[in-house]
């Protein structure tokens, strides 16, 4: 990945790996479908059974992208959604708040709201994604959560060992960054290896 790209290419980790040969795991070579490129799924009505802020690898330690598992849109199966940046919570606001799982020591003039409590449970009723911002919006007993991400990264703080901000690269769009899996289970890969799962 250069220094000119956020988003990370995935291909889904093989479930037939056998354990004793590859305790880590392995990749296969099938891509997820990108979520507003490639559709496949429609998250609308469906229940946010399970968030995860550590999902992906690249074979010796974790990505952290941000999954949310949804069952009951179309299909009615179970599907991740993954946000494939890199720690990707911490580019992300809940109701304008950090992303507390990101976030667990006080940040100076920010307040944190976890994503687990607000989400679980709760319905998604909109999904919308610009090559400029993400917005997945969620309700439940009544209350409204609205999960933005920027290309920008002009709500989050900077990156700690360098100064610079969370962003895009210039050739980049947020459209790429989101991706649909069943397992959740994910390997980087580079650009070009891989092929859509066409069955999904």
């Amino acid at each position: 990945m250069s220094a000119a790209k956020s988003i990370f290419a995935c291909v889904e980790g093989d479930p037939d790996a056998d354990e004793d040969e590859y305790p880590l795991g392995r990749p296969s070579d099938v891509r997820p479908r990108r979520l507003f490129r490639d559709g496949g799924f429609d998250p609308l009505g469906g229940t946010v059974l399970e968030v995860s802020t550590s999902l992906g690898t690249y074979g010796m330690g974790g990505t952290g992208f941000l999954g949310l598992q949804v069952a009951g849109g179309q299909p009615a199966e179970p599907r991740w959604i993954v946000v494939t940046l890199w720690a990707a919570a911490s580019w992300a606001t809940l109701d304008g708040d950090l992303v507390r799982e990101e976030y667990p020591e006080p940040v100076p003039d920010r307040e944190t709201r976890s994503l687990e409590a607000c989400v679980t449970g709760a319905t998604v009723i909109a999904a919308t994604c610009t090559d400029d911002l993400l917005v997945l919006e969620f309700t439940r007993d009544g209350a409204h959560h609205r999960l933005e991400i920027r290309r920008d990264g002009r709500d989050v703080p900077v990156w700690p060992g360098t100064g610079q901000p969370r962003a895009l690269g210039p050739d980049e769009s947020m459209r790429d960054a989101v991706v649909v899996s069943e397992s959740g289970y994910l390997w980087t890969a580079d650009d070009d290896e891989g092929e859509v799962d066409e069955d999904e």
